[in-house]
């Protein structure tokens, strides 16, 4: 700062003062001028916000806009791929069934029981058998079956055999009648023969359907038997070795129930199903391959039957990530109610990956055959059976290529300081208003499907609690290729209007945004592929220009006044008279309020400028474009007193607080770095020195 000194205005007045002589004899006078500097400053606009080209930057014409970009953190598919939890059963019944070789039973009946008159210790020879006419009732047991107790059959045939071993006809008026040997009413299981005529030494058969009869293993035969004898004829009659022989065997058989020897099932016991996944999806996932991250499938199996079974349960659809092999475990479950009947298994699913012809079916298969009873009887149905339960949860998807069903992805929260406002913030105080401001997200995205960015700007103010949000328009959210951006602005959003409502008032700029939300995953329900480890991810820029409106803004700077020197506060001593003068030019298109205090070297406060209400400094021009053209000028003096004189020998500070007002109402006003002002503060002090005649 330049010093003037008491020696230089001393010399300036004796080169250039011109003295008239006086008509009489007069003391000589004369007055000393003295210009004390104290603020000699251009304000730039780049002093008015921070100087940080990493948030400020310079366009066309010179004019300043802020901006500031940050990388985005990626947001991940994850675990959002999913499908959801499933439970399913089937069961099956063991059906008609086999049973050991029961084998043929015979039954005898002599002589001597066809015909009461002869007697059973007749020998053997020639003999006239006489006729027994009416007929004779015979009953007699069968030999037992051997390898059931009781059968019930749904369908089947008993063949019986009868053979004529004697040297007459016999003749069966109401058949050969079959019957329960515990049935004391002796009930007709079948009838045979009703009517026939079985000629001497020769054999018939006849069959009897057995469906829906239950058979014992002990049966027993009654019949009335007529025959005319041998007709006056001798014969040969051997009552120790002819007989009546009646044997049974079936054949055909099925059986719905039975107390038997069951042998192994010539055919396998079989659940063959699928079933669905997502049923109630409008959209499911319909799949080529599902690699699985984890999850969890529980298999249950359940046996009904009184047979040991053994054999395996197959899905087909799911496959081992290291083979390709089918999903297969083996079986080897107990009898109905044993101790083992019900076999439940875990599977790891992170293991397997699920493969699909773009189709949510999935198919199973459990084949087990039966065990061999050997000598032991057990109780069967055809309706027992057993049960396949197969239930899925918590399935994680690593990666899926098919239909994918639309999903939503929580959009990881992005937070965007905008610090670089603090000198906005710190050094205007009062409401501004933007004219524009663009927010631009640009990114890049792996998985091949389109995603929804149902996204919102999320503005906070942390100083006054204000938050408020904006939605990204719905004609920018769809997000096709591999990169994206999103463009808000003055043109296509409410962007402006949104920021300037933190700013309105005595608010401030929001001290950062953030970008939250949604993306919808597949939302045209698309073929493609995906995977956990597929992301979203990109940078978000914030910029505006330097081109706003501003109301009752104040702009605060600190400058130090250079010291005075020793002569210059000993000139300041004697003075008696002084101005002081405030010489602003503005070059901003803003009207100005200015005033200022000098303050002492403990920050005490000396000389108020002005001494009332502030100077006002009319705006520079502003163009059709809102940048301000030349300046305007104003000069204003204060007449100081002498105990204001003598404060300026203490001066070291001067704080200048600018107000900042938009022209014509708030009109938006464009800000260059050329923009500034200008303030020049000096004092002029003067006292008149007088000649004494000593």
């Amino acid at each position: 700062m330049r010093k003037i000194t008491l020696l230089a205005v001393l010399f300036f007045i004796f080169l250039y003062g011109c003295f008239e002589k006086p008509s009489e004899p007069v003391l000589p006078t004369w007055d000393v001028d003295l210009t004390v500097p104290i603020l000699e400053k251009t304000f730039t606009l780049g002093e008015l916000v921070e100087k940080d080209t990493t948030y400020f930057k310079i366009g066309s014409n010179n004019q300043i806009y802020y901006s500031t970009t940050s990388e985005l953190e990626a947001t991940t598919v994850g675990d959002n791929l999913k499908i959801s939890d499933i439970s399913t059963s089937a069961q099956t019944q063991l059906g008609n069934f086999e049973i050991k070789n029961p084998g043929t039973i015979t039954a005898d009946i002599k002589v001597y029981e066809i015909f009461p008159t002869l007697s059973s210790n007749i020998p053997p020879g020639n003999y006239i058998i006489p006729s027994n006419s009416p007929g004779q009732t015979v009953s007699v047991n069968f030999t037992a079956f051997d390898n059931f107790q009781s059968v019930k059959f749904d369908n089947g045939i008993l063949r019986i055999t009868a053979t004529n071993g004697l040297p007459v006809p016999l003749i069966f008026p109401d058949g050969l009648k079959i019957y329960a040997q515990d049935d004391p009413s002796k009930t007709p299981i079948v009838a045979l023969f009703v009517g026939d005529t079985l000629n001497p030494n020769s054999t018939k058969t006849a069959e009897a359907n057995l469906a829906g009869k239950t058979l014992p293993a002990a049966l027993g035969l009654t019949a009335t038997i007529f025959s005319p004898g041998s007709g006056g004829q001798a014969v040969y009659l051997d009552v120790n070795q002819m007989f009546l022989t009646v044997s049974a065997s079936l054949e055909n058989l099925s059986i719905a129930e039975a107390t038997a020897r069951i042998p192994t099932q010539t055919e396998p016991v079989v659940i063959d199903s699928s079933f669905t996944l997502e049923p109630n999806e409008p959209q499911p996932n319909l799949i080529n391959e599902i690699v699985f991250k984890s999850g969890q499938m529980r298999i249950e199996i359940v046996n009904n039957i009184d047979l040991g079974l053994n054999g395996s349960l197959t899905l087909y659809n799911f496959r081992k990530k290291t083979d390709n092999s089918p999903l297969q475990i083996s079986l080897n479950i107990g009898r109905k109610n044993s101790t083992n009947n019900r076999v439940i298994q875990n599977i790891d699913l992170a293991n397997y990956k699920l493969v699909g012809n773009l189709s949510n079916q999935i198919s199973y298969r459990v084949e087990v055959r039966t065990e061999d009873t050997g000598d032991e009887f057990r109780t069967v149905t055809k309706n027992d059976g057993f049960s396949a339960g197969i239930s899925l949860s918590n399935l994680v998807i690593e990666s899926i290529s098919g239909k994918v069903k639309p999903t939503e992805i929580n959009f990881e929260e992005q937070r965007i300081s905008l610090g670089g406002l603090k000198d906005y913030r710190e050094k205007f105080k009062g409401s501004l208003r933007l004219d524009d401001i663009q927010v631009e997200l640009n990114l890049v995205k792996t998985a091949q499907f389109t995603f929804d960015m149902n996204l919102k700007v999320k503005a906070k103010s942390i100083k006054t609690g204000k938050v408020d949000s904006l939605e990204i328009p719905i004609a920018q959210r769809r997000f096709s290729g591999t990169s994206h951006r999103i463009v808000l602005n003055k043109s296509n959003s409410n962007i402006v209007n949104f920021i300037n409502s933190f700013t309105s008032g005595d608010g401030e700029f929001p001290d950062s945004l953030l970008i939250t939300g949604f993306v919808f995953l597949n939302p045209n329900y698309e073929l493609g592929q995906v995977s956990s480890s597929d992301s979203i991810y990109g940078s978000v820029t914030i910029s505006f220009p330097a081109s706003f409106g501003i109301s009752n803004a104040e702009f605060r700077d600190t400058s130090e006044v250079e010291e005075l020197s020793e002569d210059t506060k000993k000139e300041i001593d004697k003075m008696n008279y002084g101005k002081l003068f405030v010489e602003i030019e503005n070059g901003l298109g803003v009207e100005l309020r200015f005033r200022a205090t000098l303050f002492g070297f403990v920050m005490d406060s000396l000389v108020s400028i002005p001494r009332a209400n502030d100077f006002l400094i009319t705006s520079a021009p502003v163009d059709n474009n809102g940048f301000s053209v030349g300046a305007s000028k104003s000069i204003n003096v204060i007449e100081l007193e002498r105990n204001e004189i003598q404060k300026l020998k203490n001066m070291k500070f001067i704080r200048s607080f600018i107000s900042l007002n938009t022209a014509e109402s708030g009109k938006i006003v464009k800000f260059r770095t050329t923009d500034s002002i200008k303030v020049k503060i000096y004092g002029t002090l003067n006292y008149k020195v007088e000649i004494s005649n000593k």
